[in-house]
């Protein structure tokens, strides 16, 4: 029987344990809280969109740095589905339904259904859980391999890393794990917040950047003493509307996507601008200009909208920009273009209203991470280190360096790289 330690009480540590435990070895989860699964209870707004229906699900997931991730994922697929997945927490007592044709959720709308039949299963296969425990060194003794503590040393014959990234630091994740790994000489990337809202300003000649704690209409003077404008962005804060998002690096189209953004006091946020940040951050990493061109009205197009516009201004000439955009603009977007005189250029505007991104929320306010153990380090059919010195260490979850969008994928990642990692380390 084979001693297997998995470091970290998430989605993929539990899914890890219970994989292992399966084959028949002896399973020691060790966790840094003093609960476990506290970022599965915060998944979803607290529903826990646990997987995806995506049929082209291998497609939409990024490595930082390696671009042989949709492969990689693939093959990890192939070892534990999405089907594989529904099975396992149908078998643990966890019925389920889809929402929106691809978003699967447990039936109960609980997060605390997910985890709690989980533990249940933990339970059952006798698995032992250790909470308040820090590991601080894994090493190798005498064909061993020793999985260190404040306290204590564990002995066993594999590892399962999978205590998660730097994203929501406040559920315990601190990002020791990708210390552990570098510690044992893995090679591991920048890490960078994904899934989070991004930080722009409008790039018109005539706004300047916004700043904090100054009226937003005041008028100011730029470097060269002429007029300029305040950024009118923060005007939008707390308006939301469907909209066409495009990201361009450095002039080139890098991705796009639909849906409902959210306008913030720094920027844009909203699902859609979760997904696109996992693109701008890393165009931003690379020192590259990242502009997102919002389509705001994507049903409508420009010859339409033009036409509407000047239609307005000639039966009521007396009648303001504002005025005109009433009843096509939600209220809170219409201070970013009533200056706008011509038509036709506010209708461009509105069609492709063209914000320079500066940067993105932190780790306290991003769901996932991008980044982590480079993927040339790792098996995809085991999940475990390639390097002979390593064998037995095993990857799972968040810190390897694979990321997807909203809509159950990461949840889907841990699972399966989980259960591939968990189930290796115990053969």
């Amino acid at each position: 029987m084979k001693n297997v330690v998995i470091i970290g009480c998430g989605a993929a540590g539990m899914m890890a344990a219970i994989a292992a435990a399966r084959e028949g070895a002896q399973v020691t989860v060790l966790e840094m809280g003093r609960k476990p699964g506290r970022k599965l209870l915060l998944t979803g707004n607290s529903r826990c969109n646990l997987t995806t229906l995506d049929p082209d699900l291998c497609e939409k997931y990024a490595s930082l740095e390696d671009g042989s991730c949709s492969a990689f994922v693939r093959t990890v697929y192939e070892q534990f589905s999405v089907s594989d997945t529904l099975n396992l927490f149908e078998d643990c007592g966890l019925l389920t339904a889809a929402e929106h044709e691809t978003w699967v959720y447990p039936v109960t709308g609980k997060s605390e259904s997910v985890l709690g039949v989980l533990l249940g299963e933990l339970q059952r296969l006798k698995i032992k859980l250790k909470y308040n425990v820090e590991v601080t060194e894994i090493s190798r003794q005498d064909d061993m391999w020793q999985v260190h503590t404040d306290g204590w040393s564990y002995p066993c014959d594999s590892v399962v890393i999978a205590c998660g990234s730097r994203a929501v630091p406040s559920t315990g994740s601190n990002g020791s794990g990708y210390e552990l790994c570098r510690g044992l000489g893995l090679d591991v990337t920048d890490i960078l917040p994904a899934l989070t809202a991004i930080k722009c300003r409008l790039t018109r000649e005539d706004c300047r950047p916004f700043t904090p704690g100054v009226s937003s209409g005041k008028a100011a003077e730029d470097e060269s003493g002429k007029s300029a404008a305040m950024d009118p962005l923060p005007l939008a804060a707390g308006t939301r509307t469907a909209a066409l998002v495009n990201v361009y690096a450095d002039g080139n189209f890098i991705a796009n996507e639909r849906g409902q953004v959210q306008f913030t006091q720094t920027g844009v946020s909203g699902i859609v601008i979760f997904n696109m940040s996992r693109y701008t951050g890393r165009a931003l990493h690379e020192g590259k200009d990242v502009r997102l061109l919002l389509d705001l009205l994507p049903d409508i197009s420009q010859e339409k909208l033009t036409g509407t516009l000047e239609r307005l201004r000639q039966v009521r000439p007396d009648d303001s920009m504002r005025g005109f955009l009433t009843g096509i603009l939600p209220p809170g977007l219409i201070p970013l273009f009533e200056t706008e005189t011509d038509p036709a250029a506010a209708a461009g505007q509105i069609k492709a209203l063209e914000l320079q991104a500066l940067g993105h929320r932190d780790f306290d306010n991003c769901q996932v991470c991008a980044g982590g153990v480079r993927l040339t380090e790792l098996y995809p059919k085991t999940m475990e280190c390639v390097r002979n010195d390593l064998r037995g260490i095993h990857i799972a979850g968040e810190l390897a360096d694979v990321d997807g969008p909203c809509g159950g994928y990461n949840l889907q990642w841990a699972w399966a790289s989980g259960y591939t990692a968990g189930r290796h380390a115990a053969m």
